[in-house]
This record gives structure tokens, sequence and C-alpha cells, in this order.
């Protein structure tokens, strides 16, 4: 009897949906395990709601397309050839065909990084598509072009007039072209009911581009290092 009722409880368990928590009982749930780690209350706190807010939300607030003023468009990766130079390479192609498709549902302007706009080509009118180009150094070299100098450039290409703006960004790349794109004025927001790209290159010239894990990885470093730099500057107002 003992081997039956521990049969049946073990398949009830099974059986049973699995439990989940809401993402205030989580974050509440991470706040406690890291005031035990931490010492500290308010630090687990503020650590907690981070965590929430930056490193597992990968997803940005949608806008419907028929709402967006403007598209703005950041590159991901790219294709070193034998000779050093730089060419969009397919995760770009990939970006260009999705702000093809987002032009085609809109009709805005949009405001592309150079590997995404010389990879549109022609499918978007030259008077509606606005190439967003890094520095050319006398060498022929390209100095990086980071989002950062993305958004800015774009801000200062349509005068500021961007209205509300629809980002293409490769998919785990997208939040935070987001929170950059906010930081410049922009009112920013994920293209809804589009898939944003996500398939890698293994063969990309940035390495940290060319697998999801390596990726996710070099973004959770670089969400955190932001936000470091935030707390510093603040401290030393």
């Amino acid at each position: 009897m003992k081997k039956l009722s521990l049969a049946i409880l073990t398949a009830s368990l099974f059986a049973a949906p699995a439990f989940a928590l809401t993402d205030a009982e989580l974050e509440s749930a991470i706040s406690a395990k890291l005031e035990t780690q931490l010492k500290d209350k308010a630090v687990a706190d503020y650590t907690a709601e981070f965590i929430m807010e930056n490193l597992l939300t990968w997803e940005g607030e949608p806008l419907e397309l028929d709402k967006a003023d403007s598209i703005l468009a950041f590159a991901f990766g790219n294709r070193l050839l034998e000779n050093g130079n730089q060419v969009p390479g397919p995760m770009n192609e990939q970006l260009a065909d999705t702000v093809v498709e987002v032009y085609k549902a809109t009709g805005k302007p949009v405001y592309a990084q150079w590997e995404i706009a010389q990879s549109i080509g022609d499918r978007i009118p030259a008077d509606k598509l606005f190439s967003i180009n890094p520095v050319i150094e006398a060498d022929g070299t390209l100095t990086y072009l980071s989002s950062i100098g993305v958004a800015d450039t774009a801000v200062q290409l349509s005068g500021g007039n961007l209205g509300k703006t629809v980002v293409v960004a490769f998919r785990e790349h997208s939040l935070r072209t987001l929170t950059t794109a906010k930081a410049f004025g922009i009112d920013a927001y994920a293209p809804a009911g589009v898939e944003l790209p996500h398939k890698y290159d293994t063969q990309s010239g940035q390495g940290w581009t060319r697998d999801q894990q390596t990726f996710v990885f070099h973004e959770l470093t670089y969400r955190s290092l932001a936000e470091r730099d935030r707390l510093i500057k603040e401290a030393n107002k």
C-alpha cells in the first residue's frame, strides 16, 4: 500500500500545472535572496529591480505600425573581407528585409545604419531612405559606429522631428536600441506584429554577434556597465 500511495502522489505532482510566479513575486524572491547574501535590504531591492527590468527583460513596448511616424534601424554585426573591408553580411540583410516590410506597411521615412541602407538598395525610394554613415578615415578604414552614434545621427538627420518611431533591430539587441533611442529624446517603440531577425551569422566580423549565447552575455555585461557608470555619475554630482 505504501508503494502504491507513493506512486499516486508522484503522478499527481507531475500532473499538476507548473508553478509560476508573477513578476512582482519573482522580484520579491530575488530581493530576498540577495538580502541574505548582501546583508543590505536597500541594495538588494535596487538590484532586484534592475535584474527584472534590464536582465530578465528582452522585449520593448510595441507600437502598431499605423501609428508610426518614422522608422529607425540599427545594424548588427558585419562581414569582413580578406582586405579588411566591411560589408553588411547576412544579419544586416535580414534587418534590411524587415525594414522594407515595415516601410511597405507604413510608407514612413527610414533612418538606417549604413549596413542596412546598403542592403535595402532601391527597394525604398531615395527620398525616404536616410543612411547613417560612419566616419571614413584617411586610410579608408571605418570608425566604429555605436548604437549611441546611430541614435544621435538620426536625430540630426531628421531635424529632431521623428515623431513616434518604430525601431528595427536584431531581436536580442532590440531593447537596448530602444533605451538608447529614448535617451536621445526619440519616442521609440518595437514594431508590433513584426518578428525581428534572430538568425545569427557564425562568420560575423564581430565575435560577440556570432551566436545567441555569446551575445546574451555581451548584452548583460553592457547593460550592467551602463548602470554602474550611471550610478558613479549620479554619486559625483
